[in-house]
């Protein structure tokens, strides 16, 4: 759901405030008969990944592998979203949760709003947005910055730029051929290796077998929870939060001795330090640590205990040769 406020803020930002419409009704594709794209994953997590969609249903597959404090983590995920539901699989477990899909509802509840309830929605959601550029390195304001256009599995998308995050969306569907994030200690690609457009087969769509579904717990009034969520959205108290936190975070940057209100940009010296202990925490390995101790400790432990060994063992010896040699006591007349 984070994820889900953080890009409809983003997207809310973007537009002028004379013409925002309703945040939650997201732009359809002018592409007729949907599209399948297949990607490649790099960084810090790699493996492939595949999406299609086909009006109003939106299927993601991916397996992947990350590497993070010595220990590899292997994922095999599924989701569909369909107008009325959500669908969440881990491949590898055969497990699966069911929930409603909240942005239809979430969109419904934002009508019901009045003007003012509406125009506070939209404030909230650029300031969350603006929140979100100031505190990412490299900072370049709401709406980002245009990169121009570029090409991927001959497909043409422009490229825009917002904090740390790159992508590169068609222009003619809302497809992203191409998405790089950098964000401290994690970089993660994403590159479309094959685009097909204009017919979906229903196979792209069905679901992973064996998987066990159960409804998702977290969600017991899908309608409630929906209009709870934008009714907050919308609130005088997310609005005194937000301001609150914007200024403890001019007050850091002012005791950092910071201006502009943005993150200075690290020298490229510092980014290579940086990417060094990155390395450095990625391959260390805590497990491998504590084992190494204890081993170590066992080993100290034995050499000690056959050390004493050896040492009472000669002790022992030389007290024995020395009574064969000693000499009587000779009894005084």
């Amino acid at each position: 759901m984070r994820q889900l406020l953080v890009a409809v803020g983003l997207f809310a930002a973007a537009l002028p405030a004379a013409a925002q419409p309703n945040p939650f009704k997201m732009p359809k594709s002018n592409l007729k008969g949907g599209a399948e794209v297949t990607y490649t994953l790099s960084g810090d997590l790699t493996g492939t990944a595949k999406m299609a969609f086909d009006g109003d249903r939106f299927v993601r597959k991916q397996a992947s592998t990350m590497k993070m404090m010595g220990k590899t983590t292997t994922t095999d995920t599924w989701m569909l979203t369909t107008p009325d539901s959500m669908y969440n699989a881990d491949v590898a477990k055969k497990q699966g949760t069911v929930m409603p899909n909240m942005v239809p509802l979430m969109a419904k509840a934002y009508d019901k709003l009045d003007g003012d309830g509406k125009k506070n929605l939209h404030q909230n959601m650029s300031d969350m947005a603006s929140m979100f550029s100031k505190l990412s390195p490299a900072s370049l304001g709401m709406v980002g910055e245009e990169l121009g256009k570029k090409t991927y599995a001959g497909q043409e998308c422009e490229e825009r730029k917002v904090g740390p995050v790159v992508m590169c969306t068609m222009n003619k569907t809302p497809i992203t051929l191409h998405s790089q994030t950098k964000l401290l200690c994690l970089n993660m690609e994403e590159t479309a290796t094959e685009v097909k457009l204009g017919s979906v087969t229903d196979a792209a769509f069905a679901p992973p077998a064996g998987v066990v579904w159960s409804p998702d717990k977290h969600v017991a009034n899908a309608d409630s929870a929906a209009e709870s969520i934008v009714k907050y959205l919308a609130s005088q108290a997310l609005a005194d939060s937000l301001a609150k936190a914007k200024a403890e975070l001019q007050a850091a940057q002012a005791k950092a001795g910071q201006s502009g209100g943005e993150t200075p940009k690290m020298t490229p010296e510092q980014e290579a330090s940086m990417q060094k202990a990155c390395e450095t925490m990625k391959n260390f390995d805590m497990g491998k640590m504590i084992a190494d101790a204890a081993n170590n400790a066992m080993k100290s432990l034995a050499e000690s205990a056959k050390q004493a060994a050896v040492d009472a063992a000669k002790n022992a010896a030389k007290n024995k040769v020395e009574g064969i040699f000693k000499k009587p006591k000779i009894p005084l007349m």
